[in-house]
């Protein structure tokens, strides 16, 4: 029976190796013509006393003429206000609103009522920029039908090494959204970067007031497709986050990251298997869901038959005289090792591990990324990453299902 089960979880999982690969080659369709509009940037802050001056020097220093800049203090218990407020003194087209704690979304939608440009754009206090990040963007926008473009996020200056596992996760993470993008399903809105027409995110209310919601950007970005908008993908548009640097604050970034994807699409569970939503209702939301089960289910197979080999093991030990030092002395030949397997099993997931690399390669070379700097930090991702995901999934699961409060921190 386990060996079915694999076989299945293997054949799935080739089947949509298959499918991204025939989206991956497709080229990325920027409008010739080039749009200046005036863009409102606006900052959530609260206590980003140490990071949000990095954030502003990068949009000061923007490659774009028309631009504005709204920093909104949520209620910030450090120095962030004052920080800001020196920094204001120097660039007068930076300008600082302070207000009680509500939220990251109520701070968005202050600086949404505030602006006055044709677009706006969200920015997380602890990113950055790269100088012509607004030329590639704004043209898509030459496409009334596009309600938001997000940038390509890159790893900032990652110093340990957990930071460099997630900046090889954030290299793969790039390639999906870019597959997403071509096959015209792409449903997230991150805040290292991202422009929305402003007509439009006012038309829909602006972002979510739940404070309940902990992803306003899946939210919004689920909002706007469910209203016939798309959400597209530059990858040559370049943004920086800083990630968590120790394994308790990357559990709670994850564990804040799967609540509020559960939550946001059991708010948005009449786009499952819609034909009215094109293939991100009949496909790619369902295989989000699908992935998350197979991820649990996978994780646990491989747990029940690791711990039932070593529990035999341990018993043969014991109960047999010499078997654990002729067990762990002697390796089996090469015959013997293929003979022993399942090729039912093993050879999908040959098939498999293979296209895996090729992915992994065609996204460090497509993204100009030093694959030889990932080796490593890929190779402990690989063996500890999905084990972490499933824990993390199933916790996040039994949260949701007990109603327990949704907080950010």
């Amino acid at each position: 029976m386990l060996q079915y089960l694999l076989w299945g979880i293997t054949f799935l999982t080739l089947w949509l190796t298959l499918v991204w690969l025939n989206f991956l080659f497709l080229l990325v369709r920027r409008p010739s013509k080039e749009l200046l509009p005036k863009v409102t940037f606006g900052i959530p802050v609260w206590n980003e006393e140490k990071t949000v001056v990095r954030t502003l020097k990068s949009l000061i220093d923007l490659d774009y003429p028309a631009k504005e800049i709204f920093v909104v203090n949520d209620g910030s218990t450090d120095g962030t206000a004052e920080v800001v407020s020196e920094f204001v003194k120097l660039h007068p087209e930076v300008v600082l609103i302070n207000k009680p704690n509500g939220g990251k979304a109520s701070a968005v939608n202050v600086a949404l009522e505030h602006a006055s440009g044709e677009l706006f754009a969200v920015m997380d206090a602890d990113s950055r920029v790269e100088r012509d990040v607004l030329r590639w963007t704004v043209p898509h926008f030459k496409d009334e039908s596009v309600g938001a473009v997000i940038s390509r996020i890159r790893v900032d200056e990652p110093k340990n090494f957990l930071q460099r596992m997630q900046r090889f996760e954030y290299v793969m993470s790039s390639l999906t959204r870019f597959v997403m993008h071509n096959f015209g399903t792409l449903a997230i809105t991150h805040g290292a970067c991202s422009v929305f027409n402003l007509k439009t995110l006012r038309r829909l209310g602006g972002f979510v007031r739940d404070r309940e919601n902990l992803t306003e950007d899946l939210e919004i970005a689920l909002r706007l497709r469910n209203a016939g908008y798309q959400v597209v993908m530059e990858p040559k548009a370049i943004s920086y986050t800083h990630v968590p640097s120790t394994v308790k604050t990357v559990w709670k970034q994850r564990t804040r990251w799967s609540r509020g994807y559960i939550y946001n699409l059991w708010r948005y569970r009449h786009m499952l298997f819609s034909k009215k939503h094109g293939l991100l209702g009949t496909f790619q939301l369902p295989v989000n869901v699908l992935a998350v089960g197979l991820l649990i289910l996978n994780i646990g197979l491989i747990s029940f038959d690791t711990l039932d080999r070593w529990k035999d093991f341990v018993l043969r030990s014991l109960t047999i005289d010499g078997y654990f030092w002729t067990k762990v002395l002697s390796l089996p030949t090469l015959k013997e090792f293929v003979l022993a397997r399942n090729v039912q099993v093993t050879l999908p997931l040959l098939i498999t591990f293979v296209l895996g690399m090729y992915l992994i390669y065609v996204a460090h070379r497509m993204f100009r990324e030093r694959l030889s700097r990932n080796v490593v930090p890929f190779a402990a991702y690989t063996l500890v990453m999905p084990y972490f995901s499933a824990i993390n999934w199933l916790s996040s699961i039994a949260k949701e299902v007990r109603r327990s409060k949704r907080t950010w921190r």
